[in-house]
């Protein structure tokens, strides 16, 4: 698959193996027994079934909520599995009953935050319900700073419980409307794809506070005297009036909800419907 985000990114078309064909999902190659013909189990094929050995004593829910608490707490780069063990009182190898490695552990984190999301049901207005999901997107990305750092950098979603759920109630807001599937899917990456900018400059700006130990106001005061030299070397005239003009400090949220507008104006439905 192609890219990986809240939704899942569109996935590239691949040629199908010998003997296989090609599943509805863009070039997902599934051999004659419906399995991916690159062959391995995926986690979502073990969960809910007793892990391997004698009285299992734990879950993949609570290995993904202790593993999320730590990556909450200490930053994704912390997790590892003797700390996830710790938490759960267990032994590290206990947890190989239920996952390969971490690679196993950060997908059920993943899909375990996106089991967060509220699932309102829809408006038959997709402009509205796009928003709203949109919004409950950024709402969870933003409890879980983690979250933007391993979706993108991996980019191949594995289609977990919860993650389905998400692109299954994000289609079917722009279900209906006159698009073909591939234009119901632009419609929602298109607004997923800026939810994750939007956030991922949110988190940025944490960062940076926490990097530098100064907020964006004490940071501002810092470079007055340099921006002040440039407006008055009169060589940028558009970048004054963002300094003289522009507000201040925007509530993110009023920002969001203006830009994401911009978005929503520009999508294919509004063309189908005219």
């Amino acid at each position: 698959m192609a890219e990986r985000g809240p939704a899942g990114h569109t996935p590239a078309s691949q040629e199908a193996a010998a003997g296989g064909r090609q599943a509805g999902a863009r070039g997902l190659e599934v051999g004659a027994g419906g399995r991916d013909v690159a062959a391995g189990t995926v986690i979502w094929e073990r969960v809910g079934r007793a892990p391997r050995g004698p009285h299992p004593s734990l879950t993949h829910e609570r290995i993904a909520r202790a593993a999320i608490a730590i990556a909450d707490d200490e930053g994704i780069e912390s997790v590892s599995m003797r700390k996830v063990a710790a938490r759960l009182g267990a032994g590290t190898m206990s947890l190989y009953r239920y996952v390969d490695g971490k690679d196993d552990l950060i997908d059920l984190m993943i899909d375990e935050v996106y089991g967060e999301a509220q699932f309102e049901p829809h408006s038959g207005n997709w402009r509205v319900d796009l928003a709203r999901i949109a919004s409950d997107i950024r709402r969870v990305s933003l409890r879980h700073p983690w979250l933007a750092n391993v979706l993108y950098p991996t980019a191949r979603p594995t289609f977990g419980p919860n993650l389905l759920r998400v692109i299954e109630h994000a289609l079917a807001a722009v279900d209906g409307i006159g698009l073909d599937i591939d234009g119901m899917l632009d419609m929602w990456m298109t607004v997923n794809d800026f939810v994750q900018g939007y956030v991922m400059a949110e988190l940025a700006e944490q960062e940076a506070t926490r990097r530098t130990n100064l907020t964006l106001a004490q940071w501002r005061a810092r470079i007055t005297p340099y921006v002040r030299r440039i407006v008055e070397s009169g060589r940028y005239p558009l970048f004054t009036r963002v300094v003289l003009d522009a507000e201040d400090f925007p509530d993110p949220d009023v920002t969001f909800e203006r830009r994401l507008g911009y978005v929503l104006d520009g999508l294919p439905a509004n063309r189908a419907q005219r």
